[in-house]
């Protein structure tokens, strides 16, 4: 939608046509954020984006929060930032980003062809032509904004990938990220316990940066958007076995559910709580910390439940501090497409150029949005990559 406005504006009222496959467009964006539509962030420093950085680094550069601004106010829509520096519309719902969208279209006289699903892409001397069942579109310039596999139920597929077929484009192959995390482990006590604290990735024995923020445990394992941020790292072990490309033999994910304290400092808290706590049963012992589900999982998982915390010795406080420090999790594969945000993969700088965003192999031909091999945190990254993508084929269009 946003990239069919710059085109329609630059090329003038009547003069794009946007061929959407379902029969309504904008699922994906009515969804994005539970329906506030997290749109971009005031923070769009590099390292949030992973992927293709030729990729990412030339869009962000061409298309900074400034620029964003310009665009959604261009349309009439004010966007106002949280506490974390997130930008919503002042609305806080994604109707009203699709709807401003929608208002510009109509303004510019896009043609709107839904339902049409293109079942080929043929190169012509002066252009393209898009065949479907019921009719063939002439077109000068092509842009591919169709997205990647994640959230099915909302319409995505990687269909797009067949289009391309024809033209022997490379691609990485999509795999999920922005999920929850599914474990071998199976905490059923667990389910619905939300709590501060931090997760990682060990690979090889060896810790990768943590994200904090709340976790959220589920009957079959993680979630919660630190789990989110480090999921694209377990997906990719799970879909290739590499993390960051490199061969990985074994993975875990850990959490920190006391991450204000050093260990020490538990420790010696648990002891004093010892004291305090003398005839109330063990599985109290973090009552004055965590959620009782979570106090009661680990007493369990230490075999103290059917103790006092005074007859607790300073071994198995020890071990009951480690316990809370690092919660180990094995993940396993599942649907992830079903649950993920969005998607890793995609079309990377050997096959687009980074600069005009046009395939390499095929003059006219555009790609922008999840198709390309670029992915961001969450906070309205993915969105705002998007967006900015958008805005670079026209510039190359004569």
């Amino acid at each position: 939608m946003a990239c069919a406005i710059h085109c329609a504006r630059h090329f003038g009222k009547g003069s794009v046509i946007l061929v959407e496959k379902q029969s309504r467009p904008g699922r994906k964006l009515l969804a994005a954020g539970n329906g506030r539509c997290n749109i971009s962030n005031e923070d769009l420093s590099l390292s949030h984006y992973h992927g293709e950085a030729a990729l990412y680094t030339s869009v962000l550069e061409r298309f900074p929060l400034e620029k964003a601004l310009d665009f959604f106010q261009s349309l009439g829509l004010v966007l106002r930032a949280d506490e974390a520096g997130r930008l919503y519309p002042y609305s806080n719902r994604g109707s009203s980003v699709f709807g401003r969208l929608q208002a510009e279209l109509e303004r510019l006289q896009v043609e709107l062809l839904l339902d049409h699903p293109v079942s080929a892409i043929q190169k012509q001397k002066n252009g393209f032509r898009l065949i479907s069942e019921t009719d063939t579109i002439l077109a000068q310039y092509v842009v591919l904004c169709c997205g990647s596999k994640a959230c099915p139920s909302l319409g995505a597929d990687d269909s797009v990938l067949t289009l391309l077929k024809p033209f022997s484009i490379r691609y990485s192959p999509f795999f999920p990220s922005l999920s929850p995390i599914m474990t071998l482990e199976k905490h059923k006590m667990l389910k619905g316990v939300r709590a501060a604290g931090k997760v990682w990735v060990t690979a090889d024995g060896k810790a990768l940066p943590a994200k904090e923020g709340e976790i959220q445990f589920t009957e079959t394992g993680l979630s919660g958007i630190c789990v989110f941020e480090i999921s694209r790292l377990v997906h990719e072990y799970l879909t290739f076995g590499t993390v960051r490309g490199k061969e990985i033999h074994s993975l875990k994910v850990t959490a920190d559910v006391v991450p204000d304290m050093s260990f020490q400092q538990l420790n010696e808290y648990l002891k004093s709580c010892r004291k305090l706590f003398c005839y109330e049963p063990a599985d109290r012992l973090f009552s004055g910390l965590l959620p009782e589900k979570l106090s009661e999982y680990i007493a369990a998982g230490c075999k103290v439940q059917q103790r006092s915390c005074g007859e607790l010795g300073d071994g198995t406080i020890k071990k009951m501090a480690s316990q809370a420090k690092t919660m180990s999790f094995t993940p396993i594969p599942f649907e992830a497409f079903s649950q993920a945000q969005v998607c890793a993969g995609g079309l990377g700088s050997d096959e687009v150029d980074p600069r005009t965003l046009m395939l390499r192999k095929i003059p006219g031909l555009f790609a922008c949005g999840e198709l390309l091999n670029v992915d961001g945190d969450c906070g309205g990254y993915n969105l705002h990559f998007a967006f900015g993508s958008a805005s670079i084929p026209v510039k190359f269009m004569k």
